[in-house]
């Protein structure tokens, strides 16, 4: 069996130059160019770590990093040693013992060497060359870049947003995840790759050659374990243990180190994996065996969800083994720096984001560490996973077979995770990118994975940002951006203690500054129309009101055209990856925004509600003092699959002018995953000498003594001297 030494700790590092990326992907160095900056001093450094935060801070270039090790030798049965790193960013160069390994580019994927021949019993020295560039602003950055990082590299919410001076600083080189040395046998299993069909247990009663099977057909699974087999040729067994079905044998013949074989395992009453909503999140062991001669000489254990998973990409709607659902989704980049994001970061964003009732998430143009998918898979969570591409790239053969090699390491490295719901391909691409590349991308992607749909890009008009770059937030009224809805929102400033720090206290503020953390000003002032107020408490307060208000009125609008004009969508977005000013509900420090707040209202599987009138003012009294009552008829979202039956509703008003309560007295049902566009009325008969002023409007939602959901609204009331009755 295979056996790891741990190469983490200390390791020494040395800066040897900056380097720039040219024109068509040539790395120059620093070194050669006249007034390049003085280099940092060499030192100490924790691997697996960013450089990011340390003595090299926004060093654009190249390290040396190195250390010595002692290998106790192979023992029995170990008759090869290979050296893994399971990350580096961006460009790796490799030396063990004086002998050159290789090169490596790309940050997210593992790599190795066979290292049999090199390493030594006793101490080792092991050297790497870190490169993590910059590309040239003008020439190269921002339209025709090479590095393949996504957000990593260009972004309106990473440090100096898309500004050609700033927009590339505090990178994210280094060696960001393990390294380590492991001993293999003669014989061992490579890459293993399980996929799941669900398919009918029997032919239901009266089915005749032709019909159309039921959705709801009771399915077994057919799950396919594809393993790669290292080793001599010869006559080999693989054994497949599936949670607790019987074992099953495969006798296999290898020609050649690095076949492919494939075993089919029956699981006749499948437990499937579920969103967290939808039932259980199942997740089943799988073990694989490799077996020569009677004997074990490799093992395999992975974790595996039973399930299938489609995207009608013309209508947007989602479907789960079998059964239609909606997505309540956000997107999310945690941080820049993945060495940063360990197992206790990852389980407090995974508790944000289901106390937010969100059951899918995008992951935002870039790819995450396995660590984040598993709690996915844990949590119930659908992933649309996207690859790390963002917006122009260099039209050069080499980058798109770079592309093309990396793509398919994404989804070979995430494709067993059931939370994976859809791969695309690029975010926003540019008309080379949409037209030649990303469906070459797509291809490659194919042919790795057949089991997920696919989209070669996520577009420019799936992303709409009504009421922040133009318009009005009661342009959400239209359900724009739809059927395939992955980006809406608008910036909120965290709260002042955080403003404080990122920028200082002086005020008014300091504007510059702000936009290196990704404020935008035109925006916030000039569309938005959010005021500064006399200070940072101010400024936050109406900040984040603003953005809540326009998430609430889009989402509740999303929602109540579930199925008719869209099936999910994806707010952008939920939380910061670095100290800044960015449409994320969730601060750096993950701090709730208002909008947070407004997610787990407008996010409630079951949601009441009713759509107010233009600037949420209602007329409660006339000029005279006679009552005009209010007239309430609220909607029902059900995201749930059973039907609510004899549902009852209260409301609530509370204001200036006192509280007041009503309720519904004719039950009504609501049909399963449906909406239900109009409840029964109920009249609010509120008193003639009402104050006018602000007051809060709460529903709840009740069947019997449970509360399915709860809502509420600010409204205005105020005298106007007509006497049509008002109907909400």
């Amino acid at each position: 069996m295979p056996r790891q030494v741990s190469l983490n700790g200390v390791w020494r590092y040395e800066p040897i130059t900056w380097v720039t990326v040219k024109a068509d992907g040539v790395l120059v160095d620093g070194s050669s160019v006249v007034g390049s900056p003085d280099l940092p001093a060499p030192g100490e450094m924790d691997v697996p770590g960013h450089w990011q935060g340390t003595a090299l801070q926004s060093f654009d270039g190249r390290v040396r990093f190195s250390r010595t090790f002692d290998f106790d030798g192979r023992g029995d049965g170990e008759r090869s040693v290979w050296l893994v790193f399971e990350g580096v960013d961006y460009f790796a160069h490799v030396w063990l013992n004086g002998h050159d390994l290789g090169e490596h580019a790309g940050y997210f994927q593992p790599f190795s060497f066979d290292v049999t021949d090199v390493v030594a019993t006793g101490s080792n020295e092991l050297v790497v060359d870190v490169t993590c560039p910059l590309e040239e602003p003008g020439d190269v950055w921002p339209d025709r870049k090479i590095q393949i990082k996504g957000i990593l590299n260009h972004w309106d919410c990473r440090p100096g947003s898309w500004d050609p001076r700033t927009g590339q600083e505090q990178n994210s080189g280094g060696i960001w995840n393990n390294v380590y040395l492991e001993t293999r046998p003669a014989a061992y299993l490579g890459h293993v790759r399980v996929t799941t069909r669900l398919v009918p247990r029997e032919a239901p009663e009266g089915y005749s050659h032709g019909t159309e099977l039921p959705v709801d057909a009771l399915p077994q699974a057919i799950v396919l374990v594809d393993a790669v087999l290292h080793g001599p040729a010869g006559e080999y067994e693989l054994h497949v243990a599936l949670g607790n079905e019987p074992e099953v044998t495969q006798a296999v013949r290898v020609s050649e180190s690095g076949e492919r074989h494939s075993v089919a395992v029956r699981v006749p009453r499948p437990a499937l994996w579920w969103t967290w909503d939808l039932g259980e999140p199942h997740l089943e062991p799988c073990t694989v065996r490799l077996l020569r001669d009677g004997r074990d000489v490799d093992e395999r254990r992975l974790t595996v969800g039973l399930r299938e998973i489609d995207f009608d990409q013309s209508r947007g709607e989602w479907f789960l083994n079998g059964r239609r659902f909606f997505v309540r989704g956000t997107n999310v980049v945690p941080t820049l720096w993945l060495g940063q994001y360990d197992q206790t970061a990852i389980d407090r964003d995974l508790a944000l984001l289901r106390d937010a009732h969100i059951n899918g998430v995008r992951v935002c143009v870039h790819v995450n560490r396995e660590e984040f998918y598993d709690a996915c898979d844990r949590a119930g969570i659908v992933v649309w996973q996207d690859f790390a591409l963002q917006w122009g790239y260099a039209e050069t053969p080499s980058v798109m077979q770079e592309a093309v090699r990396q793509i398919k390491d994404m989804v070979r490295l995430l494709g067993n995770h059931p939370c994976i719901g859809l791969w695309c391909c690029q975010n926003e691409s540019t008309f080379h990118n949409k037209y030649i590349l990303d469906p070459v991308l797509a291809a490659a992607v194919a042919a790795e994975d057949g089991s997920r749909p696919i989209r070669p890009t996520s577009e420019f008009s799936e992303h709409t940002y009504v009421g922040w770059y133009s318009g009005h937030l009661r342009d959400y009224a239209a359900v724009p951006a739809t059927p395939v809805l992955t980006e809406f929102g608008a910036q909120a400033l965290p709260d002042a203690e955080a403003m404080r720090s990122m920028v200082g206290d002086v005020w008014p503020p300091d504007w510059d500054a702000l936009a290196y953390h990704d404020f935008q000003y035109d925006q916030t002032f000039n569309v938005a129309k959010v005021g500064m107020g006399d200070g940072w408490d101010d400024f936050v307060r109406n900040s984040q009101r603003y953005q809540a208000r326009l998430l609430k009125f889009a989402i509740e609008r999303y929602r109540q055209a579930k199925y008719d004009k869209l099936g999910g969508l994806f707010q952008f977005m939920f939380m910061d990856c670095w100290p800044s000013v960015t449409w994320s509900v969730v601060a750096h420090d993950r701090t709730p925004k208002q909008g947070y707040r407004v997610l787990q209202e407008a996010y409630q599987p079951v949601l009441i509600g009713f759509n107010p009138p233009r600037d949420a003012i209602i007329t409660g009294v006339d000029r005279g003092g006679h009552a005009r009552p209010l007239v309430v008829s609220p909607w029902v979202v059900n995201d749930r699959h059973c039907v609510l039956t004899g549902c009852v509703y209260d409301i609530a008003i509370e204001g200036i002018g006192g509280c007041f309560a009503f309720s519904s007295d004719k039950p009504f049902d609501v049909a399963p995953d449906a909406v239900l566009h109009r409840a029964p009325s109920v009249t609010c008969a509120l008193p003639g000498d009402l104050e006018p002023g602000s007051y809060s409007l709460a529903l709840t939602l009740r069947q019997g003594a449970e509360a399915l959901s709860r809502n509420s609204y600010e409204l205005a009331v105020v005298s106007i001297p007509t006497e049509p009755q008002a109907t909400i």
